[in-house]
């Protein structure tokens, strides 16, 4: 049973009458429930606790009663930092960016968030049907733009059943963030400034279910970034991991000006492309009101976007879709288009794009540690009894002839080329090979419908062994536009690029 630390209750003392600076109670409330173990503190059903910037802390749970508010406090004074094992006065910027010469630098990348998890917080909750409200707009350039919810580098969280309103800003931002559930979380009445929902920037194994939002601008996305000009304050995306096992589902989004649902794609500066890479979405059971994602990074001047990989769709109702997310060069994407092509067919970007059976164990391994004549290769290992394999899903046109080449070796087992059909599961063609050395190997195959295939090499026998493949090509799968037919521009906002109205027409090629 968790310790109960009622805010009002003695020796914290709450106010709790919206007009009292509670910030210290709290604070004092949840730092006891964590010198103590954990515990749950708890904002009282139906009152109202102004406050500046509160610090989660590990173990302890954050409990909203029924009505219970959180608002954002107006005087610059109630805000604070965390130095040196004490909180010491920091006030907030004003306005809405603060560098005129960094694009986009809005304050809420620069200000403490509202709910603050620090670098390193783990094992937290924010729970209950209350709200954080933030501060009154009634004069845009007093306002103290904060995100209502932030964290860095935290983990093993959850946020349930909370609404936030009247919000200026992104509404919540886990950043570089791992192991958390959004649950049945509520955003709307965006106020002023960009009013974005959910910023998932280089976050792994996080489900975003049940959630209702009506936002100014992107409602929910997938954010790759490296070394963003905007951080250094409270997060920094310097050191980037892979934005890994994501999934949204069940969930109502409605935009005002952007994306309902997408993927802002940066960080193809990266040196090591691993470290930006999106892989293992799953969005399902949804209702999007737009689709999209962003392409155009102004901090670099190098043309392209990261890697992304295995983006599975089912289920979702989608409204329109901008024309920007079938530019994204996706691998292994099911029912829209995957790209056409084999990406990073040498594996010079170790396994970006490439998607493996999770029984197989994969090394890229450069020539000077075996004196190979191949730069970089893939190193695939069979475990007895269990399936494995190397593959990518590419978009194969119907009836177009095609050969699978790549360069292949086994260490005398039993291995194929295979192409088969992502969404039947049925084999299309397959090929032998057994050789000890390098060699080229071809495969040509048809596929009966166009459509999106997996591609690649697997064990034919269940017995130990490994394979090695690099430079993998796919040839006679012309590329081509594939033809999503575009209807015009959306009506209410002029500006807007071309959207796809029609689910009849995603797929049909001109």
């Amino acid at each position: 049973m968790h310790n109960i630390y009622r805010v009002t209750d003695v020796p914290f003392c709450a106010k709790a009458d919206g007009k009292t600076n509670d910030r210290a109670a709290i604070q004092s409330a949840l730092d006891a429930a964590f010198a103590n173990g954990g515990g749950v503190v708890v904002l009282d059903a139906g009152k109202t606790f102004l406050s500046g910037n509160l610090f989660l802390r590990d173990f302890v749970e954050f409990h909203f009663e029924d009505g219970a508010t959180l608002l954002q406090s107006s005087d610059p004074d109630d805000y604070v930092e965390y130095k040196d094992g004490n909180y010491a006065p920091k006030r907030p910027g004003y306005g809405h960016n603060l560098c005129p010469e960094i694009k986009w630098s809005h304050l809420w990348y620069y200000n403490y968030p509202l709910l603050f998890g620090a670098e390193g917080t783990h094992d937290f909750k924010i729970t209950g049907k209350g709200t954080v409200c933030m501060m009154p707009d009634d004069k845009p350039e007093k306002i103290m733009k904060i995100c209502p919810i932030g964290f860095y580098r935290a983990h093993n969280f959850e946020i349930s059943d909370i609404t936030i309103t009247n919000y200026h800003s992104y509404a919540m931002m886990p950043f570089t963030s791992n192991n958390g559930l959004i649950r049945n979380v509520t955003i709307e009445k965006w106020s002023y400034g960009n009013g974005d929902g959910i910023c998932l920037m280089n976050c792994q194994n996080i489900r975003i279910t049940g959630c209702r939002m009506h936002t100014g601008d992107d409602s929910v996305y997938i954010f790759s970034s490296y070394k963003d000009p905007r951080g250094g304050g409270w997060w920094s995306s310097d050191d980037p991991q892979p934005s890994l096992n994501i999934e949204v589902d069940h969930c109502d989004l409605k935009s005002d000006h952007c994306k309902a649902f997408g993927m802002i794609l940066w960080g193809i500066d990266c040196p090591d492309q691993s470290k930006v890479e999106v892989r293992n979405v799953y969005v399902h059971d949804n209702h999007f009101q737009t689709l999209g994602n962003w392409n155009y990074n102004p901090y670099t001047t190098k043309i392209g976007f990261p890697p992304v990989t295995n983006v599975r769709f089912e289920n979702n109702v989608i409204d329109a879709i901008e024309p920007n997310f079938f530019e994204t060069q996706i691998t292994d994407m099911n029912y829209f288009h995957s790209t056409s092509f084999f990406k990073n067919g040498d594996f010079t970007d170790n396994l970006c794009f490439w998607s493996y059976l999770p029984d197989a164990a994969m090394i890229t391994i450069g020539k000077d540690v075996f004196g190979e004549d191949e730069k970089n290769f893939a190193c695939v290992r069979a475990v007895e009894n269990k399936k494995t394999a190397l593959y990518q899903g590419l978009y194969v046109r119907k009836e177009a002839p095609c050969c699978f080449w790549a360069k292949v070796k086994t260490d005398s087992g039993k291995w194929q080329m295979f192409v088969r059909d992502l969404d039947t599961q049925k084999t299309i063609c397959t090929k032998e090979f057994s050789n000890t050395e390098w060699q080229d190997l071809q495969m040509n195959f048809t596929v009966p419908i166009s459509g999106n295939y997996h591609i690649g090499i697997e064990n034919a026998e269940n017995k130990d062994g490994f394979a090695h493949m690099t430079n993998a090509v796919l040839l006679g799968n012309n590329e081509a536009a594939f033809g999503y037919a575009r209807v015009g521009t959306d009506p209410q906002r002029s500006w807007k690029p071309l959207y796809f109205f029609d689910p009849d027409l995603w797929k049909t090629e001109e």
